[in-house]
């Protein structure tokens, strides 16, 4: 079963700089900002680094577009690498906002992105001020994904910030298509001549007057619409918390697959500090994101707290409202004390929020029942809550997924940090000191984290399992084995593209070498970061062996590049390595083990996405 019903097309990521050829406005609440200029072609940059010319096919492909910051001289951007982009991540200084493009035009190399107008934002007064003339630097897009394949209908919902993207999409429309579509907009002037193809019906619905993110318009018409027979595809856009409800009642209430929806949180609603200088403005040092603060607080106790949290379903009992911390308790099944001191530690840290000074000053009793003071402790289980911006992500099944220590994600980072200390001293984790077990036989006796992983490994091939597939050059009737994460993925891309193959999925990397026949080519995905050294090279050895001569060894991994690397990349790499002895290798250190299990050098084509396709041809 795939994990999205769109075909997906990656490409490696580019950064390049355009020029401002017009501006204009569409609405009174949108304005067209036209890109253009040599940039658009395929070119080297200034360092040295191939830039691919730029693509665009999907109606809703996303790219940075890469702004000044106010205490900046200049603007700080990315600059290209080998097919990913080297961010100056430390940059204080580094601004960018994501948009969809709108229209791309390949023969007038012109590219159309829309602006929302309403508000205080870098982007928005940006796109106020801008002229003809002027240069800005965008990176990406990275991917383009079409049209839902295998639905009788599909439901389209956005405010206007998914706008230009379902404009888009209704442009490329397929012919016989049957859809849907709900459009937000803050007043009927904002409404848009758009393409509407047969057998699609559009509804525009107008906020008049109420502030974007604060209703529930969007949720109330898709409930309300008539629901066709046949299967669907929802495809949903807009302010990330709004959204939240949409996406459980599709998925509950209605029973979607997760392959069937595609739920995306365009922008967040917070609160906004004008700038003094200039009121058009934020001011950036003031005004927090709350995404990135979530990423800041997931460390240590807040990382417990949120994590625990998220597992025991805080978000959805809690949803926009507010609650006693009894009532609370008996949503999510816990202890009322001790959901009591997890609420007040999330207080603490802004994810949930007192809702009167009687709550505030409540204490929380203990197991007895009686704090210091001899109080019972009712007073705690009336106290009121409810959850912050924040603490409303938890609510977000991306976010849950993420943190659910009951998840296979969580589950990983935890064994790997215990067992972070004896593989640092030692050279050899300790899981099994702390869990009774190794981590691959604990994961084999829990078969829901098992599938679990499985399952976001599969995810995680479809974006690139065409790209390696594409790569390959078989004679016909050829056979092949693979291993590694997400190999059913791979080899079902490659049947497809290149029919008459025969893929063998192999349990292990361990075991490639017991294939009982000898084969054209063996396609390691990332199995060998699982490995020791010695083990990823006898792995690559034996799988040589089942290759007949003139055949390939293919191995498609992430390559580490410390001049890019981020602390995200440090990390994964450590839990591997405490968790299995190996880790997220360097390219040197990738030859290193083509070169130990003896073998030639192997070519090597970048992706994309930080992956790398090793490629050796088998002569003995």
């Amino acid at each position: 079963m795939p994990r999205t019903l769109r075909p997906v097309d990656v490409f490696p990521i580019t950064t390049r700089v355009l020029e401002v050829i017009r501006v204009a406005d569409v609405t009174p609440g949108m304005r067209r900002v036209t890109l253009g200029g040599p940039g658009l072609a395929a070119h080297t940059a200034a360092n040295g680094f191939a830039v691919d010319a730029f693509r665009s096919a999907g109606f809703d492909d996303e790219f940075k577009i890469v702004l000044r910051h106010p205490d900046a001289a200049e603007t700080v951007g990315p600059t290209q690498a080998d097919g990913v982009l080297n961010w100056p991540r430390e940059d204080p200084h580094l601004l960018m906002r994501t948009y969809t493009v709108r229209r791309w035009d390949a023969e007038r190399g012109e590219i159309d992105v829309d602006f929302v107008v309403h508000g205080v934002g870098p982007a928005t007064s940006w796109a106020r001020r801008v002229q003809p003339g002027e240069r800005v630097q965008i990176a990406g897009p990275k991917m383009s994904v079409g049209h839902p394949e295998g639905v009788d209908w599909t439901l389209v919902a956005g405010d206007e910030t998914a706008l230009p993207a379902i404009g888009r999409w209704l442009e490329q429309w397929p012919d016989g298509q049957r859809a849907q579509v709900f459009v937000e907009i803050a007043e009927p002037s904002h409404r848009q001549d758009l393409t509407v193809p047969p057998g699609v019906e559009i509804t525009w619905l107008s906020r008049d007057g109420a502030e974007p993110g604060t209703t529930t318009l969007l949720f109330d018409a898709i409930r309300a619409a008539d629901w066709p027979e046949g299967r669907v595809f929802a495809w949903v856009a807009g302010e990330t918390l709004t959204l939240i409800p949409i996406r459980r009642w599709l998925r509950g209430e209605k029973g979607l697959g997760k392959e069937q929806v595609e739920v995306t949180g365009y922008w967040r609603r917070h609160e906004v500090v004008v700038s003094s200088d200039d009121a058009s403005m934020p001011d950036l040092d003031a005004t927090e994101d709350d995404a990135e603060r979530l990423h800041e607080l997931s460390e240590l106790a807040p990382a417990f707290a949120l994590r625990v949290a998220a597992t025991i379903g805080l978000g959805a009992a809690f949803g926009g409202e507010t609650r006693t911390v009894a009532e609370a308790a008996a949503a999510t099944g816990t202890d009322v004390t001790g959901l009591g001191k997890l609420l007040r530690l999330l207080t603490a840290i802004g994810a949930a929020e007192a809702v009167d000074a009687e709550t505030r000053d409540a204490g929380v009793r203990d197991a007895g029942g009686q704090d210091a003071g001899g109080q019972d402790a009712g007073a705690a289980g009336a106290a009121r809550h409810r959850l912050t911006g924040l603490g409303r992500l938890l609510d977000d099944d991306r976010v849950i997924a993420e943190l659910d220590l009951a998840g296979p994600v969580a589950h990983r980072e935890l064994g790997g940090m215990l067992s972070l200390l004896s593989a640092v001293r030692t050279g050899t984790g300790d899981y099994a000191r702390w869990f009774g077990a190794s981590y691959a036989e604990h994961e084999r006796a829990d078969r829901p984290r098992l599938q679990a992983r499985l399952d976001r490994e599969a995810e995680r091939a479809e974006y690139v399992a065409g790209v390696l597939a594409s790569t390959l050059t078989l004679p016909p009737g050829a056979a092949l084995a693979l291993t590694g994460q997400g190999a059913g993925v791979f080899a079902d891309e490659i049947v497809r593209r290149h029919p008459g193959t025969r893929v063998t999925v192999v349990g292990s990397a361990g075991e490639v070498g017991d294939l009982p026949e000898r084969v054209h080519g063996v396609g390691f995905a990332e199995a060998l970061g699982s490995l020791t050294d010695a083990d990823a090279a006898d792995a690559l050895r034996r799988a040589a062996d089942r290759v007949v001569p003139g055949g390939r060894l293919l191995v498609f991994t992430r390559a580490l590049d410390p001049g890019l690397a981020d602390d995200h990349d440090y990390a994964d790499d450590l839990v591997e390595f405490a968790l299995h002895g190996g880790g997220v290798r360097t390219h040197d250190e990738n030859l290193r083990l083509f070169a130990a299990a003896g073998l030639p050098e192997p070519a090597r084509r970048t992706v994309g996405w930080g992956f790398s396709a090793y490629a050796v041809t088998v002569t003995r």
